[in-house]
């Protein structure tokens, strides 16, 4: 199976639970707390976030890394959702080191990839994330400083994919960002 295969593949597979986990050997993991519609507090409804999952599925099975996709459930609604519960758990068991959440950003905003980071992370780590999309041409923006850990004793990560690198005609695009991604874990857990 050729990339654009596989990265369709994990697109079109429709689940019928909540949640995707893979867990994998490395001690990273990758989330996508929203791969649905999601009802904003206004009541409009935000984009779906368009192959994430697929993102997320293919860079963790070639690194090795675990995964938790949210597939039913909007964390924005009252209602009860466990995403950050099933999360703490994943990195307490599995021994997680690095969290990696995925998010796409609108295309109106003035950047390929936007990566934001918790304190923890080491400076260098960032600047080697920033060289390796750079690599790939792609336009990064260093974002804001994290102010909400979900997890104390990890480094995290927060990445936003500019919607216009995402769709189904932008296949050389995501296989830029995978080989980023896959690039940048390997060295981590290296």
């Amino acid at each position: 199976m050729n990339f654009k295969e596989e990265i369709i593949k994990y697109e079109n597979t429709n689940y019928d639970r909540p949640y995707i986990v893979k867990i994998g050997l490395v001690p990273v993991i990758l989330t996508v707390p929203y791969d649905i519609k999601q009802i904003k507090s206004d009541g409009k409804i935000k984009m779906l976030e368009s192959f994430i999952k697929s993102i997320v599925q293919y860079t963790a099975n070639n690194t090795n890394a675990s995964f938790l996709i949210k597939t039913k459930v909007d964390a924005n609604l009252e209602e009860k959702e466990n995403f950050k519960d099933i999360l703490l758990y994943l990195i307490k068991k599995n021994n997680i080191k690095l969290l990696i959440d995925i998010h796409v950003s609108l295309k109106e905003k003035n950047f390929d990839i936007e990566i934001s980071n918790n304190l923890s992370l080491d400076y260098t780590m960032i600047e080697e994330l920033k060289d390796i999309f750079e690599e790939e041409n792609m336009v990064l923006f260093k974002g804001k400083v994290l102010t909400k850990s979900i997890y104390d004793n990890i480094d995290v990560i927060q990445i936003e994919i500019n919607q216009k690198y995402i769709g189904y005609n932008d296949m050389e695009n995501i296989q830029k960002i995978c080989n980023a991604l896959v690039k940048f874990i390997n060295r981590y857990t290296n």
